[in-house]
């Protein structure tokens, strides 16, 4: 199949789950060793390599993630009432905005093209343009919140990521194309919390201040920003 479509494919898959997030949890509990890594992510390229160097020849067993895996479903971090408002993934859509209205505006021309067909990708630059300017939920500019999600890492030094993508699945702008702006957060943590490398592939909790501030980085781009972030394991 033409790689390039095959980021089409894949960014569908991603965006349909957007709409799934309710369902169970697929974590499996097998024996997984993840890459550490003295530089993180430096491109999708370099990310995906980075996981595919994973093996099961280990005695520590933890999660095995697959791209597109939801949050589990039962968060094992402090419920300590801390004036941060808990919210969900949904609340940073606007009322009457739905991500795949656009799938549905664009399944027509995507069902008659061929996988090699380099039109393929010329539409899916359309429709990630059109996600890239999604609308944000203004009422929460400025809002103290407490976000769950996976992370995609931007900036690390000495093992520890202190700017990262959050998103609501794993994988995201790593092993499957972004989601929309308004599913994604620009992170910068506070400089005695970022995160430790060799768990980059779990899932965290997110303190702070959520403001509507449009980014856009390499791997993808944020309809949303917290600054002086603390994390905290899901």
């Amino acid at each position: 199949m033409n790689t390039l479509f095959s980021n089409v494919r894949l960014w569908m898959l991603g965006i349909t789950f957007l709409f799934s997030l309710g369902c169970s949890s697929q974590d499996q509990n097998d024996a997984a060793n993840a890459p550490p890594a003295s530089e993180i992510q430096q491109n999708t390229e370099t990310a995906i390599s980075q996981t595919d160097t994973s093996t099961t020849n280990t005695s520590s067993v933890t999660t095995e993630r697959q791209p597109g895996d939801p949050l589990p479903t039962i968060s094992s971090a402090s419920q300590v009432d801390d004036g941060y408002q808990e919210i969900e993934w949904d609340a940073l859509v606007p009322e009457g905005y739905r991500a795949e209205n656009i799938l549905i505006k664009y399944q027509d021309q995507l069902a008659e093209l061929d996988d090699s067909d380099p039109k393929a990708m010329e539409l899916f630059g359309i429709m990630q343009a059109e996600m890239d300017n999604a609308p944000v939920n203004e009422k929460l500019n400025g809002k103290k919140v407490k976000l769950p999600g996976f992370i995609a890492p931007l900036e690390s030094a000495n093992g520890e990521i202190s700017e990262f993508l959050l998103v609501p699945y794993f994988g995201a702008c790593i092993h499957v194309p972004p989601p929309p702006v308004n599913q994604t957060v620009l992170v910068k943590t506070v400089a005695d919390n970022a995160i430790d490398v060799d768990k980059a592939w779990e899932p965290y909790w997110i303190r702070g201040v959520l403001t509507t501030d449009r980014t856009s980085t390499d791997i993808g781009s944020a309809g949303y920003s917290i600054a002086q972030a603390t994390t905290e394991l899901y």
